[in-house]
C-alpha cells in the first residue's frame, strides 16, 4: 500500500453547491447501501510514457489529484448552532490532516447520511494507492475491473475520508492500469472524465486546461440572480407536479425478490446504430430517442399517455463549469405525451421536452424538496415519478454518415442481456443508465422487483430495442409495445 499526498492552498468559506446537497439527500435516502453512488474509472497509460514506473506514477498521479480543490474535502456534521443552515463549507488551517479534528466546528453533532452537514476544504490530505499484480497485459484489463469494484464496494467514510481512492496494476514491475474509485459528493460522471484526463496528460508529463473554481459556482447559487433562477424552475417544477399522474409505476406485481432491486445491462451495436440513425433521420440526439423510448415503455406500463423521467442533467452549459471536478449535475423533469400512434412522432417532441428537462436541471435542492412536498399535500397523495434517466456518454452522435438499416440489422445477433449484482436499496423503482462502448449502447436497469420482476425487466429493455430498431426500417406502431409491455 502506498500514499499520496494531495495538496492546495485552502480556500475561502462558502456553501455546498445545489448539486452536493442533491447527492448528499440521494445518499440519505439509500444508505447504508450508499457505495451505489461510487464512481469509477479506468486508465490505461499512454505508449509514449511507457514503461512507467511505480513511483512515477504515483508523484504524477498526487499532482493531478492536487489540480482539484473537491478532492481535498471533508462532509461533518453542521454544528448546533448552525442546525438551520442545510449546509455550507469552511476551510481549516494549512496543513490539516485529514485524520486530525483540530480547526473544525465546536459543538459538532454525529453525522447522519442526508442529514444536516457541512463540507470542509483541507490543505492536505493523503490517498491511500493500492498496488496489484497481473500476468500480461490482457490481464490486466480483468484485474483492474476487479480492483474498481473492490475500491468501490463500500461508502466513503464522508467524515475522515478522502473522496477518491486509488490503485495500480502493474505488469512487470511497470504501470499498465490506473484504478480511481471516487465519492459522488466530490464530483459527478463528468468530472469524474475531466480527472481522468488530467491524470492521463500527468503521467505524459503535462497539465490540462486551468480546472476552475467550484466556490464560484457556489456562490453563484446564492446570489440574487441564482436564487431568482432557482426559484423560477422550482415554480415550473410544482406546477407540473399538480398534473402528473402520481406516479409511473403503481402496480405491484410479485413479491420483492429478497434483494430487491435488480440490475440488468443489455449490450448492444444495434441500438446504438439504431438510435444515430433516427437521430440524424429527424434532427434530433441520441439520448433524446432513448429518453423517448424509456418514456413510451414508462407510459405503458401504467396504460397511460403521459410518462414522467426524472432526468440527470450535467450543468455544464457555462464555459467557465466545463473543465470542473465537482458534482453539478442534478435531477430534470422530462414530461412526454406518449399517445402518438408510431413511435417517430414521439421523437421531435422529445427533443423538445428534453430542452426544457436541461433547462430545469439547476435549483436549490431543499427549496424544491419543499415545494414538491407541499404539492403532494395539496394533492393529498406522495408525487414521484420514481423513475430516471442518466445518459453517462460524454458524446452524443457518432461522426460520419448515418448508419443504414442493414448495418443495424447485421448487428441485432450481437446483442447480449446479462444481470448483474443486484442492490438491497435504490430510492426509486426503474432506474436507466446508458453508456457506450464503441458503436454499443449500454441500457442498463435496476429495478424494484415489486413493481418489476425480473422477467418484466428484462422484457422492457428486449421491447425499447426491438422499438427502436424496427423504427429504422419505419413504422414501429406503439401500440405493439404496449402490447409487449402487457404480455411481460
Amino acid at each position: 500500500m502506498h500514499r499520496v499526498a494531495v495538496r492546495g492552498t485552502p480556500v475561502a468559506a462558502a456553501p455546498l453547491t445545489w448539486g452536493q446537497h442533491a447527492i448528499w439527500a440521494a445518499i440519505g435516502r439509500t444508505a447504508p447501501n450508499d457505495h451505489y453512488f461510487n464512481l469509477t474509472r479506468v486508465l490505461t497509460p499512454p505508449d509514449r510514457c511507457r514503461p512507467l514506473p511505480a513511483a512515477d506514477a504515483l508523484d504524477r498521479l498526487g499532482a493531478a489529484l492536487s489540480r482539484h480543490p473537491t478532492l481535498r474535502t471533508r462532509i461533518v456534521a453542521a454544528p448546533a448552532a448552525d442546525s438551520d443552515d442545510p449546509g455550507r463549507q469552511r476551510v481549516p488551517a494549512a496543513g490539516l490532516d485529514r485524520g486530525d479534528d483540530a480547526g473544525t466546528c465546536p459543538a459538532t453533532r454525529s453525522l447522519a447520511p442526508g442529514g444536516p452537514a457541512h463540507q470542509e476544504i483541507l490543505a492536505d490530505v493523503g490517498v491511500a494507492v493500492r498496488t496489484v499484480t497481473a500476468v500480461d497485459d490482457t490481464a490486466a484489463d480483468r484485474t483492474a475491473d476487479i480492483l474498481a469494484t473492490e475500491l468501490a464496494g463500500t461508502a466513503f467514510g464522508y467524515e475522515d475520508e478522502a473522496p477518491v481512492r486509488a490503485g495500480l496494476v502493474l505488469v512487470g514491475g511497470a504501470v499498465a492500469r490506473v484504478v480511481l474509485a471516487l465519492c459522488h459528493l466530490a464530483t459527478d460522471g463528468h468530472g469524474a472524465d475531466i480527472l481522468l484526463r488530467d491524470v492521463r496528460l500527468a503521467l505524459l508529463g503535462r497539465t490540462g486546461p486551468p480546472p476552475g473554481d467550484p466556490l464560484a459556482v457556489a456562490a453563484e447559487e446564492v446570489s440574487a440572480a441564482g436564487r431568482a433562477r432557482s426559484d423560477a424552475v422550482i415554480g415550473a417544477w410544482a406546477d407540473t407536479y399538480r398534473a402528473l399522474p402520481p406516479s409511473m409505476f403503481t402496480t405491484a406485481r410479485a413479491e420483492p425478490q429478497p434483494v430487491r432491486w435488480w440490475v440488468g445491462r443489455l449490450t448492444s451495436p444495434a441500438l446504438g446504430l439504431a438510435t444515430a440513425a433516427l437521430a440524424a433521420r429527424h434532427r434530433t440526439s441520441v439520448s433524446s430517442v432513448l429518453l423517448a423510448a424509456t418514456a413510451a415503455l414508462v407510459a405503458a406500463d401504467g396504460g397511460g399517455d403521459r410518462a414522467a423521467v426524472l432526468t440527470i442533467v450535467g450543468n455544464r452549459f457555462d464555459p467557465s463549469r466545463r473543465d470542473l471536478v465537482a458534482t453539478l449535475s442534478q435531477e430534470g423533469l422530462f414530461t412526454l405525451d406518449t399517445a402518438a400512434d408510431d413511435f417517430a412522432g414521439l421523437l421531435r417532441p422529445a427533443w423538445r421536452e428534453s430542452l426544457r428537462a436541461y433547462r430545469s436541471g439547476s435549483y436549490d435542492q431543499a427549496a424544491l424538496d419543499d415545494a414538491l412536498a407541499a404539492v403532494s399535500a395539496e394533492r393529498g397523495t406522495t408525487v414521484h415519478p420514481m423513475c430516471c434517466f442518466n445518459d453517462m456518454r460524454l458524446v452524443d452522435l457518432p461522426p460520419g454518415t448515418p448508419p443504414t438499416a442493414e448495418q443495424v440489422h447485421a448487428a441485432r445477433p450481437d446483442t447480449v442481456f446479462a444481470w448483474a449484482t443486484p442492490q438491497p436499496q435504490v430510492a426509486c423503482r426503474f432506474c436507466a443508465h446508458v453508456t457506450a462502448d464503441g458503436p454499443a449502447l449500454t441500457y442498463q436497469v435496476t429495478g424494484d422487483t415489486r413493481y418489476l420482476p425480473p422477467a418484466r425487466l428484462e422484457a422492457f429493455v428486449r421491447a425499447l430495442e426491438d422499438l427502436v430498431v424496427s423504427a429504422v426500417d419505419g413504422p414501429a406502431p406503439l401500440a405493439r409495445l404496449r402490447s409487449a409491455v402487457v404480455a411481460a
